[in-house]
């Protein structure tokens, strides 16, 4: 190769190293304004929780514990948290047991309809919630079963079905069928093949859509308020009654430890995400 040759090459080369460097520049700070921009109100919100005053200023005058101790004298927070860890719980248990068979359907059935099966399936997505909300409310009037838990269960399902199937259907599209089809060639029930074979390939997807499940239906709200009463508040409601009365910092101490809570939560879907063994959580 001539001199000039080597001198062009040697050019584009730099010319296409410094666009890549620019790219990546340009990348990277786009990402960091995106997380800024995410976790800019979640640290106004922690730092406002230690607030030394009862009333709204930013930054703080001082620092101060004194609402989180107020917060743990509040009863009606600690209720409204242990009923909706039981509704979200509740209802991510029947999400789970209905998604997995529902995605099993629209991935693997052969069945007339099916599109029209999955648009149904994942129109609560699309819904506006308060319209459930309102569905919902009319719907168990009529059937008496207005108050208690039972309807915040079954509306929460519904609403939390969607992304439970959204996300198992996709780890089963890319499922190796041979092993099932092995399986049953050696005698394996249908109920045996998906126990043995099919949940723990699909383990990983099926606790990340759990999760996923139970934090929607835990910060459920819009179609919450319609079928709640005041004994059977959930947490996102009371936290919403709070603030109509009162604007000190304690509804800001309570949303400084959900984000601790979300973050753990958080953190186990990071290590489905990465086929993480669940037993290594919890060693014996």
């Amino acid at each position: 190769m001539s001199a000039p040759a080597v001198r062009a090459y040697a050019s584009v080369a730099a010319q296409e190293a410094r666009a890549g460097a620019v790219r990546d520049a340009l990348l990277r700070t786009t990402l960091l304004l995106g997380v800024g921009f995410v976790l800019l109100p979640l640290a106004i919100v922690v730092v406002y929780s230690f607030s030394s005053v009862p009333y709204g200023v930013f930054p703080p005058p001082g620092l101060s514990l004194r609402w989180y101790g107020h917060l743990l004298s509040l009863p009606a927070f600690r209720a409204a948290f242990a009923r909706s860890v039981v509704i979200a719980l509740l209802a991510t248990g029947l999400a789970l047991g209905i998604g997995v068979l529902g995605a099993l359907a629209l991935v693997r059935g052969r069945f007339r309809g099916k599109e029209l099966l999955r648009g149904f399936l994942l129109s609560p997505i699309v819904m506006p919630k308060i319209v459930l909300g309102v569905g919902w409310f009319i719907f168990f009037a009529r059937l008496g079963l207005q108050g208690g838990i039972v309807p915040l269960v079954l509306a929460h399902t519904i609403v939390v079905l969607p992304f439970v199937i959204t996300i198992v259907a996709a780890n089963l599209v890319g499922l190796d069928v041979a092993l099932e089809e092995a399986a049953q060639d050696l005698g394996a029930s249908t109920p045996t093949v998906l126990w043995r074979i099919v949940l723990p390939q699909i383990r990983a997807g099926v606790l990340t859509a759990g999760v996923f499940a139970f934090i929607v239906s835990f910060d459920q709200v819009e179609s919450s308020i319609f079928l709640t009463r005041g004994e059977n508040n959930t947490l996102p409601i009371e936290m919403f009654l709070y603030m109509e009365k009162w604007q000190d910092p304690t509804v800001a101490a309570l949303s400084a430890l959900l984000i601790v809570f979300a973050a753990a939560l958080v953190g186990v879907v990071v290590l489905a995400g990465r086929g993480a063994d669940v037993r290594r959580l919890f060693p014996r």
